[in-house]
């Protein structure tokens, strides 16, 4: 910026009338004439009021700059050219100070922004709060595994878990901790940890949230996938050249009685093993969701006809009752399918008394809730902590890839898949979709 000219006459003109007056005054009092003080003093009392009054003008504006970055008001500017204002010097020096804490504000301001990006982008929920409990930052992530839209205060998580609350209020530096609770999609279990921060003159902790649950999913998906692709090609290699040669010696080997029927055994073992390999591959090989928009309902009603469910066997209750799914139609109609067939096979016994219930709603984050329930007994604790794991089936001709290739379609499509409900007279699935 150029540099202004600035006119110092009336300070200049001001202290050389002090040191002029000031110099007759001694000299007249030594001289001893008396008379030519009445022309001196009043001149030095204007001289040095006049220095006065420009000092207080230049403290008000200071002071004025000081309340307005006080107020957060960097709105204002002083008129610093000589031709306006006898003040264009401080004016100007006044203006040069603003723009510097403005500046400084406004790299203040792209340094939170880039803090509070970091922390959206980490796949973890973080929160930083002060010794009251107030939250002066959370990320989406945390917000959206409490459930809720805002968070301000730990209070606010008292209605969801006491638990958790207390944990969060107790939780010191370095410490972890896990925490368990439920509620209206089921079973959480959350890890904490906790770092101090000295930020200014207040002591905040920063508190890691990570969902243990889905963690857990997203590696036993993953290892689950990787080890089906290798038995599945270690499988096949092996069972192929069996078939072939078993086969070609039952339709040409000799009328042997013994080596017909161990020929006949193998062949059959073969064919066995090759159904399950086939199964394998329902699990490795499902194709990638091709999404379209349609309705829950048609979906629901598709899977209970297909089936056979109908009546007062079957409760739906979806709200609101247009609700939409964007996924691959075809892939969550075989979840559908899957989750009412488990229901309907686990309360067969109960005969006419068999409910089957399909209940779905929006959380607070715009999630899809989709819970498929029954009324039969509770699944033994040693099956319910493997339920999705494949091949697993408490059926005697069960394959037990449909809870593992549900789950599997589900995750696909970012969502998840669980157990949320699990006792006697209620036991529940439920599939939660961004």
């Amino acid at each position: 910026m150029k540099k202004r000219k600035i006119p110092y006459s009336r300070i200049i003109f001001d202290i050389l009338l002090i040191v002029a007056a000031t110099a007759i005054t001694t000299a007249a009092l030594l001289l001893r004439k008396h008379s030519i003080l009445i022309a001196t003093v009043p001149m030095l009392i204007y001289a040095v009021l006049s220095l006065f009054n420009i000092y207080q003008e230049i403290v008000r504006r200071i002071s004025f700059i000081f309340n307005a970055v006080k107020n957060d008001d960097y709105s204002f500017r002083f008129a610093d050219t000589p031709a306006v204002t006898d003040y264009a010097l401080v004016n100007y020096s006044l203006n040069r100070i603003k723009e510097v804490l403005d500046s400084a504000k406004l790299q203040i301001r792209e340094k939170e922004k880039y803090f509070e990006l970091i922390m959206e982008c980490a796949n973890i929920g973080i929160i930083t709060v002060m010794k009251n409990g107030s939250v002066v930052q959370a990320n989406s992530k945390a917000t959206n595994l409490f459930g809720l839209m805002r968070l301000t205060h730990i209070n606010q998580l008292r209605p969801i878990s006491e638990t958790l609350a207390d944990a969060l209020h107790k939780i010191r530096n370095g410490e972890q901790t896990l925490v368990r609770y439920v509620n209206e999609t089921g079973e959480m279990s959350l890890s904490l940890n906790c770092s101090d921060l000295k930020l200014g003159e207040r002591d905040l902790r920063v508190i890691t949230i990570g969902d243990v649950n889905n963690e857990l999913s997203d590696k036993e998906i993953e290892s689950w996938d990787k080890l089906t692709r290798i038995l599945t090609h270690e499988i096949m290699n092996s069972l192929a050249p069996v078939t072939s040669i078993s086969h070609t010696l039952l339709t040409s080997a000799p009328d042997g009685k013994e080596m017909q029927s161990g020929l006949q055994t193998i062949h059959a073992t073969s064919k066995r093993l090759m159904s399950f390999v086939d199964s394998f591959r329902q699990v490795t090989r499902l194709p990638a969701p091709q999404k379209t928009p349609f309705y829950l309902v048609e979906l629901v009603n598709e899977a209970a006809s297909l089936n056979n469910l109908h009546g007062e066997q079957l409760e739906t209750e979806i709200d609101p009752a247009d609700t939409m799914l964007y996924a691959d139609r075809m892939l969550m109609s075989q979840v559908m399918v899957n989750l009412i067939k488990n229901a309907c096979e686990a309360t067969a016994a109960l005969g006419d008394d068999r409910r089957i219930g399909v209940r779905s709603f929006i959380d607070g984050n715009e999630r899809v809730n989709i819970e498929v329930s029954d009324n039969g007994d509770a699944i033994p604790p040693e099956i319910a902590e493997n339920i999705f794991t494949p091949f697993l089936s408490t059926k005697t001709d069960g394959s037990g890839i449909g809870l593992a290739v549900s789950r599997q379609i589900v995750h696909m499509h970012g969502g998840t898949l669980r157990l949320t409900h699990n006792r006697a007279g209620h036991v529940a699935f439920t599939i939660i979709l961004d």
